[in-house]
């Protein structure tokens, strides 16, 4: 395995982690501040938009769960490099972030046409995941 790729995607993982926490914390504390945007454009448009949530489940929450699987993927990756399947389903796991996140994107620009920072940064993030894990393989 090439240690730069895992090393990167492990780095990205905790980051995406990190922000997705932030966002969870941000909603669930119900704090009165608004979410600070530094593009010029109100988050707290996107991130409590009917868009916001799949099946009753925040999308900063999917995000979370996302990001924490693909660490333990690639953490189990690396010591246990005899399960190979690993590596394949964590580049279909990221073309699924991917994909998702790309429609995100698309329901900022055309339905909210509102732009959130920090889904832009998660999104850059699934990006890096998928290149990455495609160049594990």
């Amino acid at each position: 395995m090439a240690m730069p790729f895992v090393a990167s995607f492990i780095l990205l993982s905790i980051t995406g982690l990190l922000i997705s926490g932030f966002l969870i914390r941000k909603h669930y504390l119900k704090q009165k501040q608004p979410l600070v945007c530094p593009l010029n454009h109100d988050c707290s448009v996107v991130a409590e938009s009917k868009w916001s949530h799949i099946f009753y489940v925040r999308n900063e929450v999917l995000g979370f769960l996302f990001y924490a699987a693909l660490l333990v993927g690639m953490v189990m990756a690396l010591f246990l490099p005899q399960l190979v399947m690993i590596t394949k389903l964590i580049l279909v796991a990221t073309a699924g972030g991917l994909f998702f996140s790309l429609f995100l994107i698309f329901v900022q620009v055309k339905v909210i046409k509102d732009y959130c920072f920090y889904c832009l940064l998660s999104a850059g993030i699934s990006l890096m995941l998928f290149v990455n894990s495609f160049a594990l393989l």
